[in-house]
């Protein structure tokens, strides 16, 4: 077979790939704990310095499934109108090395009961993919096509977002990524896009059911996803309950849409060791017999906040 043929096949089936996972990678379960990863405007949104890490393993039944490693922090300035943040992603999804660094800016407006916020983000992806290492998979693994064969690909983005929030509920709406990128089958070569055709639009929102002293508090949220490519919607809806002095949070979440085949359902629980320092978890089980397949997902988060001013009488819930 031609060696530009063979590699060609293969990009385009890793292409596939790298767009489902695009789709999913930057949204995980706990989205109201992670909210830079899908909204620029959350940035300083916790009033002060938070610094969180989470690690995220898809489908631990399929070799090579996705794994994500993030890291984020932001907080409001000196000037308060003004929050900066950093979100960092590094995945592994089968051949393919995806680092992600994003800045984040946020320029905050008080109003008579909260706060909105405008966000940009810029930064860039940046994608290795090693075909040298499909070589034992082959039929002749010293086919010289394959040798060594290393893309490496530079990805730059942003995204823009509004968040609005007060001590009782939020409401956000963001375009994470305005650029997008496909693999055109006769260079072989990724190409840029500004088209909002291709744009992922996303509406959260949440709110806080129960007095700041009540024994037990709800927490109803919801993220819904539009993505105009594939005119898919995607709806996934959690109630968390806060309970023991606002030291544990459990609850569930149900998903559908999207690129989910079958209906998700989500267990979630963070517990506040102190005040300041959060552990979350949580496990994506897959409805239709396809969890048996997948094994589920599990996300572990750990949030620490510096320069802690929030009382316990009044903790930010979002």
């Amino acid at each position: 077979m031609n060696r530009r043929l063979k590699i060609g096949i293969i990009l385009i089936l890793i292409s596939s790939a790298a767009v489902i996972a695009q789709q999913n990678q930057a949204y995980f379960s706990q989205y109201w704990v992670n909210g830079l990863a899908i909204n620029p405007a959350y940035a300083g949104s916790r009033e002060v310095f938070s610094v969180s890490m989470l690690y995220q393993r898809k489908w631990t039944g399929v070799e090579g499934s996705p794994t994500n490693y993030t890291f984020s922090a932001h907080t409001p300035l000196k000037n308060e109108r003004i929050a900066l943040g950093l979100f960092m992603v590094n995945q592994r999804y089968g051949i393919q090395k995806n680092t992600q660094a994003y800045l984040n800016y946020a320029f905050r407006l008080q109003t008579e009961k909260g706060k909105i916020s405008l966000g940009l983000k810029a930064g860039a992806s940046f994608i290795n993919e090693d075909l040298g290492s499909l070589l034992s998979g082959l039929d002749d693994p010293t086919d010289p096509a394959f040798a060594s064969v290393e893309q490496i690909y530079v990805q730059p983005n942003f995204g823009f977002g509004v968040y609005y929030y007060t001590p009782r509920y939020f409401v956000g709406v963001s375009i994470p990524d305005m650029m997008s990128y496909r693999l055109d089958t006769v260079s072989f070569k990724y190409k840029s896009s500004l088209s909002p055709s291709f744009y992922s639009y996303l509406v959260t929102a949440g709110v806080l059911i129960g007095k700041s002293d009540a024994t037990v508090k709800w927490k109803p949220s919801f993220l819904v996803m539009y993505r105009s490519d594939y005119k898919a919607i995607r709806f996934d809806i959690n109630s968390s309950f806060i309970l023991f002095d606002d030291r544990l949070w459990i609850g569930a979440s149900y998903r559908t849409g999207g690129s989910y085949p079958s209906p998700v359902l989500v267990g979630n629980m963070e517990v506040y060791i102190t005040r300041q320092l959060m552990l979350g978890y949580s496990y994506d089980y897959t409805l239709g017999g396809l969890n048996n397949a997948l094994n589920g997902v599990h996300e572990i988060i750990l949030r620490y906040e510096l320069g802690f001013k929030l009382k316990a009488s009044n903790p930010r819930y979002f």
